[in-house]
């Protein structure tokens, strides 16, 4: 099925009232766009619609600006969508990679990101300079989302049963090679002197 197509006004409206905050409003227009289309597209399939000139998202807006209210109800229109579909709306980047995770982080609206988190947003995923949600919290010195980031992790790493990352980083290998160039490896490479690859 085709996207819905939506007007720029329509499109202006939702993304403000996600970035306001006003889930009164969103409610009300998803619901005119809805009626407009004659049912034939979802409010999950408006709101995947709703894209601004920047690729930014009403999770986008809703929050970099706090709004858990508004972030709750856009997720819950994806209740009912295949995970896929879900998790695409979830990790949406903007035209700088960034998501809703990385601007909750950066905003430091902890509420908000473990309710992303908890709903599985992607805390790995790097924007465009390579940063995750976890360093915009920190260079935004948002202490609070940066100790959930870190608690959450090791969590992860507990139910794993592994050391983790201090685990993997014990056996990465840093060398200079020949021609100055500097070579990462990890774990036994005594297999790879003389051998040759081709890709």
């Amino acid at each position: 099925m085709a996207p819905p197509q939506l007007t720029e006004d329509e499109i202006d409206d939702l993304i403000y009232f996600s970035r306001v905050g006003d889930k009164d409003e969103l409610v009300s227009a998803l619901a005119e766009i809805v009626a407009r289309t004659e049912n034939k597209s979802t409010a999950a399939e408006i709101i995947t619609a709703t894209v601004d000139e920047k690729k930014s998202t009403c999770l986008h807006m809703a929050t970099g600006n706090g709004h858990l209210d508004v972030v709750k109800y856009l997720l819950e229109q994806y209740d009912s969508r295949p995970k896929e579909e879900r998790q695409a709306f979830l990790d949406a980047p903007n035209e700088f990679g960034n998501t809703g995770l990385h601007w909750a982080a950066l905003g430091g609206h902890l509420e908000v990101v473990k309710v992303l988190v908890d709903a599985g947003a992607s805390v790995a995923l790097a924007n465009d300079k390579n940063y995750v949600p976890l360093d915009l919290a920190s260079f935004g010195e948002k202490h609070d989302v940066v100790d959930y980031f870190l608690e959450k992790a090791g969590g992860l790493e507990a139910a794993n049963g592994q050391e983790g990352l201090n685990e993997d980083l014990s056996k990465v290998k840093i060398t200079e090679g020949e021609d100055g160039e500097i070579k990462f490896s990890v774990g036994d490479t005594t297999e790879e002197k003389g051998s040759s690859s081709s890709s």
